[in-house]
């Protein structure tokens, strides 16, 4: 791929990275691992992993005494101009190194955001699962333009408090469910498809 070339890198940069290019112009605190993709020296993508929100959602794939083994796909984004399929390409090389430095990770959830545009396309071209999509919610968007996730600090927050803070309501479309399964070995692979079977038919029925 060129002179591309993936390396691990810091949240401080990747939050950076993402605050400029991100239509969300924002991140989780403390994603992580975080990887960038380099042209050169230059760096023209990052991707950032980061545990799901919610508690729920980490328990509900594999069961409670599993859920620290999902993670979420939380942040993508490379800039324009690089070749076709470069996203993919991208995206199956960090799922590679995700598992080499956190072996105790078995899945990945990512979510394609309808409200954008985005249909999951980059996320199919990976062979990640479908699995139907989100319910509409109301997002806000704070003082700065950075579009802020209902759910803060382990707890949803209300319309009132968000007024207080200046943050304005602002309605989005269900996203697209994806996941990968990430097996340690053929074997592994058999088990994690049946502890996840329950969660793969409830959602690829959406």
């Amino acid at each position: 791929m060129i002179d591309y070339h993936i390396k691990q890198i810091k949240f401080t940069l990747a939050k950076e990275y993402i605050k400029n290019n991100h239509y969300s112009h924002g991140c989780h605190n403390g994603a992580s691992p975080c990887f960038g993709l380099y042209d050169g020296q230059n760096l023209i993508g990052v991707l950032m992993f980061a545990t799901p929100c919610s508690e729920m959602v980490r328990s509900s794939i594999f069961g409670e005494e599993y859920k620290q083994s999902v993670i979420e796909l939380h942040r993508l984004h490379i800039l324009d101009g690089t070749p076709k399929n470069t996203e993919s390409w991208f995206i199956s090389r960090c799922l590679k190194l995700l598992k080499e430095i956190r072996p105790h990770i078995w899945a990945v959830l990512t979510f394609a955001d309808q409200t954008e545009g985005h249909n999951g396309t980059i996320y199919k071209a990976t062979n990640a699962l479908r699995l139907g999509a989100s319910t509409k919610r109301t997002f806000y968007l704070d003082e700065t333009g950075r579009l802020r996730h209902p759910r803060q600090s382990g707890k949803n927050i209300s319309k009132q408090e968000a007024e207080k803070m200046g943050w304005t309501p602002v309605k989005r479309e269900g996203k697209f469910r994806f996941m990968w399964l990430l097996p340690d070995d053929k074997r592994h692979k058999k088990e994690l498809n049946e502890l996840s079977k329950d969660y793969i038919e409830k959602h690829s029925q959406k």
